[in-house]
């Protein structure tokens, strides 16, 4: 009883700073069918990967094989197009062919369901280093949350562009089977100690008469998902649990609106930084264009970064100066950002890798959030994740993470605490009409 207590009273630490709750939707790209374009799911591309890798970027030979990468869509509509990227990869992707098509069972498809897709009119793609495409939009019936699967035949690639913690079964199967419903000739791609990679894809456009909006999270691991399938008694990490915070906003956005609720495309990195090197992944300042700004139907953005670069030893005035870069380049395109506060990270004994130098610049960026930031708004999770106080082996205080609510590891939140993150956000600040689409 405590515990829900102080869970409800944190509800109400989502500080709304101003009224501008949903800024008009960017880059809708009207068309003869109606409607407008909406990025209803996304994974930000951040790792080179490959069989001349190991631990988490290691891939197999993905060449001259067929490829099945399972996406989510978080809202309906009557069409789709795709993304592929090849922007970390330092050498060219070639596919023959793409489909889309409604996920059965396993890697099988819904019979009949299997549209192809074509980039420009073309059948086949080559992504140069650095370069990704747009598929042309497909006719297709969307349902929020319903899976499909983006199958592609992979003539060659030396390397990929991907995901690490996917946390999704993907499929690797034989070559020409992209165009195939059946699931026979496949099976799961390398699972990378339970991170369960994308290759590949990148984002998923639905278009929709209805939607209001695109709501982007740019994170790290804990929006990423570190943690919130494990199971805390056997350590095992299943997949598709789809148990991120941003995977609970996106489900309340739809059962209190929905079909015109926003879109959540969620685009965080395992590891990532706001502008230090060393994270895994582009840094945020310089991924927001490509991760966040290009979505299509952008109406807000949820960031929520920063204590990778405390860890990796950066000034109070870095961190600030980091945010203050996507918070103007935000506000530039006319669109309100929401920002989460650094949550605990003091470690109880035996464990190590937090000090007091560490939890002053925590306690100074969030303060600057409170009392100085020109933000539309603060995510608590600092405060609804805050646990007891404990002593850091510099032999001084920290606050710690929440027990019931966090992983082994006392960074994320586990099994628990990620609903009750994305149960925190304010849906109010996200409803239809309040300069969105109708």
């Amino acid at each position: 009883m405590r515990r829900i207590a102080r869970w409800l009273g944190a509800l109400s630490l989502v500080v709304v700073l101003s009224q501008s709750s949903v800024a008009r939707a960017h880059d809708r790209d009207d068309d003869r069918h109606g409607g407008h374009w909406f990025t209803a799911w996304a994974q930000s591309i951040g790792h080179r990967m490959g069989p001349a890798f190991t631990g988490a970027n290691f891939a197999p030979d993905v060449s001259h094989t067929a490829l099945r990468m399972i996406v989510r869509p978080s809202i309906s509509g009557d069409s789709v197009r795709v993304r592929l990227e090849n922007t970390q990869a330092q050498t060219p992707v070639t596919f023959s062919a793409a489909y889309v098509g409604r996920l059965g069972t396993g890697a099988a498809l819904v019979p009949g369901t299997n549209r192809k897709l074509t980039f420009g009119g073309r059948h086949s793609l080559t992504l140069a280093s650095g370069e990704s495409a747009w598929s042309d939009p497909v006719r297709f019936d969307v349902d929020a949350f319903q899976r499909l699967a983006v199958s592609l035949d992979v003539a060659s690639s030396v390397e990929i562009s991907g995901h690490q913690l996917g946390l999704t079964t993907n499929y690797i199967g034989t070559y020409g089977s992209a165009g195939s419903s059946s699931g026979a000739g496949f099976g799961p791609v390398p699972d990378n100690a339970s991170n369960y990679p994308f290759y590949f894809v990148a984002a998923i456009d639905v278009r929709s008469e209805s939607a209001s909006g695109t709501i982007v999270l740019l994170g790290d691991s804990i929006t990423d998902g570190r943690c919130s399938t494990r199971d805390p008694v056997t350590g095992d990490i299943p997949a598709d649990i789809y148990n991120r915070w941003g995977d609970t906003l996106a489900r309340r956005l739809v059962a209190r609106y929905g079909r015109r609720a926003p879109a959540v495309a969620i685009e965080a990195i395992a590891g990532n930084r706001v502008v230090l090197d060393g994270g895994n992944g582009p840094a945020a300042v310089l991924r927001l264009d490509n991760d966040v700004l290009q979505r299509a139907g952008l109406s807000a953005v949820i960031f929520f970064e920063g204590t990778n670069d405390i860890t990796g030893g950066a000034t109070t005035a870095q961190l600030i100066a980091g945010a203050q870069n996507i918070i103007d380049r935000v506000h530039a395109r006319g669109v309100p950002i929401y920002v989460a506060t650094v949550v605990p990270r003091g470690r109880p004994a035996p464990m190590t890798g937090w000090t007091a130098a560490m939890e002053q610049v925590k306690i100074e960026f969030n303060h600057w959030l409170h009392a100085e930031a020109n933000i539309d708004g603060i995510v608590e999770f600092g405060a609804l994740l805050d646990g007891p106080i404990v002593i850091e082996t510099d032999g001084l205080p920290a606050e710690s993470m929440w027990p019931e609510w966090a992983c082994f590891d006392f960074t994320h939140a586990n099994k628990f605490g990620y609903p009750a993150m994305g149960s925190l956000i304010d849906l109010d600040l996200f409803q239809p009409g309040h300069g969105g689409h109708d």
